[in-house]
Formats: structure tokens, C-alpha cells, sequence
């Protein structure tokens, strides 16, 4: 289902098109509405549409204005302008905005849902090209080993999976299997490991459905097959355990553990105060600041994708008083854990309502 909110000051022209658009656009949602640009642009900004149908003559600001603001902010949308025909000069400028679609009034439905329709299949395209371009990402941060951008990166991919695909999990498990089928090639090249994994398509629909309808539980199960890589890659290249790249990924893979610096030292083979040294010239920030970073991060993932509770996820990053992470917590993000998950709440159940 794609948003559209509609900036008409014709009462009767904007309830027209609403018409229109309810009886006739199955695959799309009216998510809001405005008489003026500035009120478009504040309901612009709370309801995140991803198509915008607006005239260009509005009062306060007017659409030309209005969609250079949409597209600076959001190139990624898509606004259709509506224009009579002694507004050429407004249409051109409309042009050079780089506007999706000019419609002339009076607008039939024929017209309209034409531009609605080649408005959704370039959105579809924009993201089929975002989740290839993710995907790739992943597999570029295994080959080369950046841990830490792995992990953002297949968030990152999943979140574009599940937004996109909503509830159809079966169309998520399709892609996850292509994927999978991606990340084994990379596995039996790099260090001639198969993986083994019920998400390369032995288990069957109802599995997938059951277990995963938690992106969270999802990417847990694909970071156990990426960490097996790892281990692999490790294995066979024993002698590049002291680059920055490797303490970088040794750390990050053991940052939900009590991992210490001479933890990391023992396992670079160099003393705690030498590591310590390198690692500040390195990275720009001491052991201590890198590792709790990387805590945090793993912390908002749990906070905005599970429901555990705040004292296990505590416990899980081995803060040992649930008082001390939370105050490290709102050091670091400038709110408390409990804050910081009840926002995110509400912006998924905003988002479900619109």
C-alpha cells in the first residue's frame, strides 16, 4: 500500500480527487490532506507519503515551492503537480524541480490514475535497485571483513525487506534465500566453507513464517552463518591477527561479552599498553569509548526490534547493574533506554495508523 497526501485549496477538487483515488486506486492510502502549503508541509513531515498530489496555485506557499522542499528533503518521493493551462511559466519552473508529473485541469480519472500507477512502478524500481544495492553491501563487508559495517548494513537490508514487504513473509523468505544462496558463493570462495543454515531452503514456508516474523530473530540466525565465515577467514589467515582491521573485528564480534583490552592484546599477540596506543592512533578513540559505541548500537537494535526486557538487555551487553547501562545509555543516545524505545513505539504505531 503506498501513501498519497493531496494539497488541493478547492474543497470540491480535492474531495474529487479523493474520489476518485478510494474507488479507484486499490494500491494506494490517503493518508492526509491540505489547503495551504504550509500546512502540506508540516503533514508532509508527520505522515511521510511516498506520492504527493498537489496543485501548484495554493496559498501561503505555493507547490512549486513546496516540492523544491519535498525533493531537497526526500528525492526518493514522488509529486505530481496539478496546473491549469494559463500556469505554463509555474510549469516549467515545476520542470526544472524536477516534478514527477504535471496534470492539466480538469483532471479525468483516466489521467490521474495513469500517473498514479507510473508513480508506484517507479517507486517499486527505486526500491528493488535499494535492496540489491543493500544486499550488495553485505556481501562487500564479508569479503573484506568490516564486521561492524556488516551487521549495520544487513539491518539495514532487512528493514528495506520487511518495510517493503510488510506481512508477506513468504516473499521475505524468497529474497532471504537469494541472498543466502549470495553469501554461501562468497563463503566457498573466500575460505571454502558451505554454509549450513535453515534459511539456504531446507525449511519450509511454516517454518519461516513462525520464526521470523521478528526482523531481530532474522538477522541473529544470518549473523551466525556470517560469523562462522568469519571464523573461517580467521582460520586461513592466521598471520593478520594484529592489523587494526582484525582487533576491530574481534572486538566488535565480542562487544555483548565483558571482552577487555587484554583480552583483545592476548588475542593480537601485543601488550595491552602497545594495542592501546595503536588503537587510539587508529581509530580516533580509546579501547573503552570503541567498545561501549559498539554496545549502544547493539542495545537501540534490541530496544527498537524486541521486547525484552531493559534489565535482560543489560545483562545480555554484561552491565551487571541495569542502573549503570542505563545511565550509559542516556549519556551516549540523550535519553533513557525507556525513552528511546517508547519513541520508536510510537513511530511504528503512527505509522501503522496512517
Amino acid at each position: 500500500m503506498y501513501k498519497v497526501y493531496i494539497v488541493e485549496d478547492e474543497h470540491l477538487e480535492r474531495e474529487a480527487l479523493k474520489m476518485i483515488l478510494d474507488n479507484q486506486a486499490p494500491d494506494v492510502e490517503i493518508v492526509g490532506s491540505a489547503s495551504s502549503g504550509k500546512v502540506a508541509l508540516e503533514g508532509i513531515a508527520e505522515t511521510n507519503p511516498q506520492i504527493i498530489l498537489m496543485d501548484i496555485n495554493i496559498p501561503e506557499i505555493n507547490g512549486i515551492e513546496v516540492l523544491r522542499r519535498v525533493k531537497k528533503a526526500d528525492p526518493a518521493k514522488k509529486v505530481i503537480l496539478i496546473t491549469a493551462f494559463n500556469e505554463f511559466d509555474f510549469a516549467h519552473q515545476a520542470i526544472k524541480a524536477k516534478v514527477d508529473d504535471l496534470l492539466l485541469k480538469p483532471i479525468r480519472a483516466e489521467q490521474l490514475l495513469e500517473s498514479i500507477n507510473q508513480a508506484i512502478k517507479a517507486l517499486q524500481a527505486n526500491t528493488r535497485s535499494a535492496i540489491d544495492e543493500k544486499l550488495n553491501e553485505v556481501i562487500y563487508t564479508v569479503v573484506h571483513q568490516k564486521y561492524a559495517r556488516c551487521r549495520q548494513a544487513l539491518t539495514a537490508y532487512l528493514d528495506l525487506l520487511y518495510n517493503h514487504y510488510g506481512y508477506d513473509l513468504l516473499s521475505v523468505q524468497d529474497e532471504i534465500r537469494h541472498f543466502m544462496n549470495e553469501l554461501d558463493r562468497i563463503a566457498k570462495d573466500s575460505c571454502d566453507y558451505d554454509i549450513i543454515s535453515p534459511l539456504s531452503g531446507g525449511a519450509g514456508h511454516q517454518h519461516f513464517v513462525q520464526s521470523y516474523q521478528n526482523r531481530y530473530d532474522l538477522k541473529i540466525e544470518i549473523m551466525k552463518a556470517i560469523d562462522k565465515i568469519f571464523d573461517k577467514m580467521t582460520e586461513n589467515s592466521p598471520e593478520h591477527k594484529n592489523t587494526i582491521d582484525d582487533i576491530l573485528n574481534y572486538i566488535d564480534r565480542n562487544a555483548q561479552n565483558d571482552v577487555s583490552l587484554e583480552q583483545v592484546g592476548e588475542y593480537a599477540n601485543m601488550s595491552s599498553y602497545y594495542l592501546s596506543k595503536i588503537f587510539k592512533k587508529e581509530t580516533g578513540m580509546n579501547f573503552v569509548t570503541y567498545l561501549t559505541n559498539q554496545k549502544i548500537e547493539i542495545a537501540k537494535d534490541m530496544l527498537i526490534n524486541t521486547d525484552i526486557p531493559i534489565i535482560n538487555i543489560a545483562l545480555d551487553l554484561s552491565y551487571h547493574e541495569p542502573n549503570y547501562f542505563s545511565k550509559v545509555f542516556k549519556k551516549n543516545v540523550g535519553m533513557t533506554p525507556t525513552a528511546f524505545r517508547r519513541k520508536f513505539r510510537k513511530k511504528e504505531a503512527q505509522s501503522r495508523e496512517a
